[in-house]
């Protein structure tokens, strides 16, 4: 599937930074991403305790599949999937205790019902081009999941509180400022991406998205300062 300008341009923004690509997360959020990945997996153990195998989705330098893997004691297979070849390489030296695979995201190459956990954390507003190509993504992650399988979804959301969110705007815009001030060649790859953090869903609205998607019993919590939701469903079983 051929991509567009905005995708080629995240693509090209992930080649640039992946040596960096951590260190700029604890940066931005103060340290914070990190305890959001913990209490993500922490949530997802709690719902699916017995789970054997799970799939993370655009897992980059994957720090993620990391923490989940540890979060169950080494004994969840995790797989790692990603389209970006330089991300997926930081992530392969970091472990060999997960395997990662280069993969689209909307046409992963598994088969039907392969895992009992997917995940995505901090991504899936890469993939929210427009409604309907995020809504073609959730369900090509219901596909791969197991019946009763589980979903999860850490990623940033809009604050229902007006002066949180206020700040949540003017700090995104800023910090996304003075990094194109910093580095104006990859200043189309930044803005494309301050769009996608500025304009991914409220929690209530993606909950919405995984009903529509054919999930069941969407949830989701919101973490501290009010920025960031874990959002859980469940795969159906079939009729």
């Amino acid at each position: 599937m051929a991509q567009s300008a905005t995708e080629q341009a995240v693509a090209g923004f992930y080649d640039g930074i992946f040596r960096f690509y951590e260190a700029a997360n604890s940066l931005l959020t103060f340290g914070l991403d990190r305890r959001w990945r913990r209490a993500a997996a922490e949530i997802l153990k709690n719902l699916s305790p017995g789970a054997c195998t799970a799939l993370d989705v655009c897992a980059g330098t994957g720090d993620f599949s990391i923490v989940l893997y540890k979060t169950y004691g080494g004994t969840l297979k995790v797989t790692g999937s990603d389209l970006n070849r330089a991300m997926l390489s930081k992530a392969r030296s970091k472990t060999n205790k997960i395997e990662f695979v280069e993969a689209e995201a909307k046409a992963l190459p598994f088969a039907d019902s392969s895992f009992d956990l997917v995940t995505i954390a901090f991504a899936a507003r890469n993939l929210n081009l427009d409604h309907a190509r995020m809504l073609r993504a959730l369900r090509e992650f219901r596909r791969i999941l197991k019946e009763n399988g589980v979903f999860m979804c850490l990623e940033t959301t809009r604050p229902k509180n007006q002066v949180i969110n206020l700040l949540f705007r003017v700090y995104v815009q800023a910090a996304i400022g003075f990094i194109n001030l910093i580095s104006p060649k990859n200043r189309p790859s930044y803005t494309f991406l301050k769009t996608t953090i500025l304009n991914f869903y409220g929690a209530d609205e993606f909950s919405a998205l995984l009903l529509d998607a054919g999930f069941k019993a969407p949830s989701h919590k919101i973490l501290f300062p009010g920025a960031v939701a874990v959002h859980t469903a469940v795969n159906p079983q079939k009729a």
